[in-house]
Formats: structure tokens, C-alpha cells, sequence
């Protein structure tokens, strides 16, 4: 794993060139007489595969400070996510490092890989890495530049239009669709330089599927036909099977950067200190977790300054906390140093247990996903917990007996509303989520799970309403003006409240 990190940065700078605008970068390489002319290809795919999971700059303020607060896993007194206040530099950093590295880097790729029998899967898995990219963006501030997107590199296109979230959402599913088919374990790939699933070509079929899975549900309240449409056929061409097949992103302990976990690198380096830390484990996460005896706590959470994981001695802070009750910060919850918040701790991009998830929510929409909505949610809270030994040892794993009490105990609940089951199976997919809080942003403002309460706080823009989105990057009103507002035009105005396309 070492060697195939180190062959990266050959091409990283190059590869990474890091924009605040998606237009910045594609002029200067179409034009630049050194840029690449002969690169290397399967180190350039190796970082693209890196930047699909977001680098330090936007998992610590777009991530851990935004959507994972405003969601309530985590919890900061002066967090803007704990407090739905407005941070140009925090809201913008997902919309800057997506264009100016993920999708830079694909498009870069994509631009310089000849359209061949030889590089078709090559082609093929950047389509689907380009597709959890734009998904996160469009998700996070509705409108984005799609379509011209890129075109920098071979269409001289710098200040690019926005396009609807619908049509960006139609050609999502389209890319997968085709993607996935079109991927041949007869065709070469790229050996050791695929981070995901060392080319095998079935595994990344599946993801495709399970992606498009994903994609599709998002459309569950604007466009149902459509998402039951393709939930449909992504069961048919077949998801996971299996926590083997999860997207599990391996990273290494040091040095700091591209190598290291994106959100824990700086978490520990910059912000942890002892147990010192501002940002701690939400109230709502702990309590849910204890109340319910969930085994997963103690693997997830302890007390830094002590090392204490016992599920007991937990304590998350409540979002609407000014400052530590007491004043103390060592009393509150961190990520647990031993697993999930090791430098070196995997990142868990996309799992099966969400998939299970996705499949309870349709077997109880009553689509065609062949099995019961139990069946899929139990198979999930099993997969989300037996998921976690990817983080170690140092904590004992979930046992079979353990889980077999908790499903017991906390059933599904097979004789309730519709509303009932889907809040039940959102609301453990939530804990699987946690540490992609895009995700769980997202899948909240879908569904209304879990049940959040409301912070209504002086700093804040919202006036006590949950966010529904995060403001665009605004030296887009300098770039790229004429279709940044025009986009707005469109959408509403660039507020946390404004409701993009498929929350309706």
C-alpha cells in the first residue's frame, strides 16, 4: 500500500492543482507548453480515487464542522454547523476542492486517456468516481456547474453554466447505468493502481449499482416513478452482497496530506489535544446510542483524556450548548483515538450496510427489491456493526450475541406506519454514516430522520430552521457571475434555507 501512495506524487502536483472556482486551473493547463503530454496514467487514476474521499481542507470545515453538526452527530459551542451560522470559508470548501482537485483531477484523466477497448474500464470507473463527486456537490448547494464542467481542458469553456439539479440528476443515473454495463472483466484495467478494489471488474459492476442505488432513492419526493424505476434496476444488475464488497478506502499513519484519513489527520493534529477538543460527539448521537445499549459506542467514542471507552462514562454536548457544562471539555466524548480516529483509520466511503438500508426503505415503499423490509434491516444493523472490525482490534468487535440482544430488543417494527419503519431504518442508517455527514445531510433532508431538534441561536442564519443546503463558494460572483446568478434565479436565493430541487 505504501509503495502504490508514494508512486502518486510523481503527478500530484501536476494533478492537483487546487481551485476556488471550478473555471481556475483548466485555462492555465489547456494553454501551459509543459503541461503533461505523456503521463502516467495509473498514478493519475490512484490520486483520483484519493480525492473522490475529499481531502483535510473540506472533511474538516464542509464535513466536520458543517453537515455533521447540523445533523447532530457532532457538537461544537462555537461550531457554525451546532449553530446554523454562516461561514464563507467553511461553506465554500466542498464546492472549491471538489473542482479543484477530485474533478479536476478525473477530468484532467479523462483528457488525456485515448477512448480504447484497452482503457475502457479506466473510463469507466472515472465516470462512477464522477458521479459520487457531483452527487455530493449538487446535494450540498442544489445548482452546479455540470455539463461544461471540465471543458477547460478540451472545449476552451472557463466560466461554465450551472444546470439544473433535475438534469443533472437524469444524467447521473444515466452514467451509472451505462458505466456499470459497460465495465469488462475481459478488458484490461489498471492492476495495483486501483486504491478500491484491485481491478476487479465485478466488484466495481456492484458499486456502480449500489451507487445508482443510492442516487435513485435521493429522488424518492420529487420524482417517485423515476426512483422506483431505477432502485429496481439497480437490484436487478446487483449491489452488494456483502461487507467484502464495501468501499472501504485504506489510508496510512503519516506523513500528513494525501496519505493520511482526511478527517482524522487534522482532527487529531490540530483540534484533539488531550481531550481538549472543541468538537465533541453530539448529545443526540451518545444518548441514542446509550439509551438503547448500542455495543457499537465503545468502539466508536471514549474520553481522550483518560482513555475511558466504557459506554457508561459517555457524555455528548448538546448543539445548543454556549460553552462545556462545568467547563470542563475532558468530561465530553471523542472519537475513539484506538479505531476510528486513528491517522491511519480507513475511510468508510460507501457500505453495504447502507445498501441494506436502501433496500428496507424500497421493500417498505412496496418496490420490487426481492426480500422484506425486516429481512434487509436486520441484515443492515448486523453489517453496520460487524463493518467496524476495519478499525482494529485495540476494541473488542461486536459480538453475534450481542447483536442478537440488541435486534431483540429494539426489533423492526414489521406492524407499524410506513412512517414508523422508514424513520427506524433512517435513523440506523445515520449511525452508519457517521463521518460522512454529506451523506447523513442529505439523507435527513429526504426523509426528516432522524427526528432533530432545533437550535435557535444569536449567530445563526436560520432563524432555528435546520439548514437545507450550504452557500455557494462566492468568488463565483467574481469568476463566474453571469451564471451564478442566473442559477440563483432559478433555485432561490444563495440562503441556508433555500430548498433545492428534490427536498420538496
Amino acid at each position: 500500500m505504501k509503495n502504490r501512495y508514494i508512486k502518486i506524487f510523481c503527478v500530484a502536483i501536476v494533478g492537483a492543482l487546487t481551485l476556488t472556482s471550478c473555471d481556475k486551473g483548466f485555462e492555465e493547463m489547456n494553454k501551459n507548453p509543459n503541461a503533461l503530454t505523456d503521463p502516467a496514467v495509473k498514478s493519475m487514476f490512484t490520486l483520483a480515487e484519493i480525492y473522490v474521499d475529499g481531502q483535510d481542507f473540506s472533511n474538516t470545515r464542509g464535513n466536520n464542522i458543517y453537515a455533521a453538526q447540523i445533523v447532530q452527530q457532532f457538537s461544537s459551542p462555537s461550531g457554525a454547523g451546532s449553530k446554523y451560522a454562516y461561514s464563507s470559508e467553511y461553506s465554500a470548501a466542498l464546492f472549491g476542492e471538489t473542482y479543484g482537485k477530485g474533478l479536476n483531477q478525473i477530468f484532467q484523466l479523462l483528457s488525456v486517456v485515448e477512448d480504447t477497448p484497452e482503457n475502457s474500464n479506466m473510463i469507466q470507473a472515472c465516470k462512477i468516481m464522477k458521479v459520487f463527486l457531483f452527487q455530493k456537490l449538487t446535494d450540498t448547494y442544489g445548482e452546479v456547474p455540470y455539463f461544461e464542467a471540465g471543458k477547460g481542458y478540451n472545449g476552451g469553456v472557463y466560466s461554465p453554466k450551472y444546470d439544473t439539479q433535475e438534469a443533472i440528476y437524469n444524467d447521473l443515473l444515466k452514467e451509472l447505468d451505462e458505466a456499470g454495463t459497460a465495465l469488462d472483466a475481459g478488458k484490461p484495467f489498471v492492476g495495483s493502481a486501483d486504491l478500491y478494489y484491485q481491478s476487479d471488474v465485478a466488484r466495481w459492476k456492484k458499486l456502480a449499482n449500489s451507487l445508482m442505488l443510492r442516487v435513485a432513492m435521493r429522488l424518492s419526493k420529487v420524482n417517485p416513478a423515476k426512483a422506483q424505476e431505477f432502485v429496481e434496476k439497480a437490484y436487478a444488475k446487483g449491489v452488494f452482497t456483502s461487507n467484502e464488497d464495501s468501499l472501504v478506502l485504506q489510508h496510512d499513519a503519516g506523513p500528513p496530506g494525501v496519505k493520511t484519513n482526511p478527517i482524522t489527520s487534522a482532527w487529531v493534529r490540530n483540534d484533539l489535544n488531550g481531550g481538549e477538543a472543541n468538537i465533541k460527539f453530539s448529545k443526540t448521537f451518545i444518548d441514542l446510542l446509550k439509551n438503547t445499549n448500542d455495543p457499537r459506542l465503545r468502539i466508536y467514542a471514549k474520553l481522550e483524556a483518560t482513555g475511558d471507552n466504557n459506554p457508561a462514562s459517555q457524555q455528548g454536548l448538546a448543539n445548543d450548548a454556549k460553552e462545556f457544562p462545568g467547563g470542563d471539555k475532558k468530561l465530553f466524548s471523542d472519537p475513539n483515538t484506538s479505531t476510528v480516529l486513528r491517522y491511519d483509520a480507513p475511510t468508510l466511503i460507501m457500505s453495504y450496510a447502507e445498501v441494506q438500508f436502501l433496500l428496507a426503505e424500497a421493500a417498505v415503499k412496496g418496490w420490487n427489491v426481492g426480500g422484506s423490509a425486516q429481512t434487509y434491516y436486520e441484515n443492515g444493523v448486523r453489517a453496520a456493526m460487524n463493518i467496524l472490525t476495519i478499525f482494529g482490534d485495540k476494541v473488542p468487535a461486536v459480538s453475534l450475541a450481542e447483536y442478537n440482544t440488541y435486534i431483540a430488543t429494539y426489533p423492526f417494527k414489521s406492524g407499524g406506519t410506513q412512517a414508523e419503519k422508514i424513520e427506524q431504518i433512517i435513523t440506523q442508517k445515520w449511525i452508519v454514516l457517521l463521518f460522512n455527514g454529506f451523506e447523513a445531510f442529505s439523507e435527513y433532508r429526504r426523509t426528516g430522520y432522524p427526528v432533530l431538534v432545533p437550535v435557535n441561536d444569536p449567530t445563526g442564519e436560520t432563524q432555528g430552521t435546520i439548514p437545507r443546503r450550504l452557500i455557494y463558494d462566492q468568488s463565483e460572483l467574481i469568476t463566474n457571475e453571469a451564471n451564478y446568478k442566473e442559477a440563483i434565479q432559478r433555485q432561490g436565493l444563495d440562503l441556508m434555507t433555500t430548498r433545492i430541487w428534490w427536498d420538496k
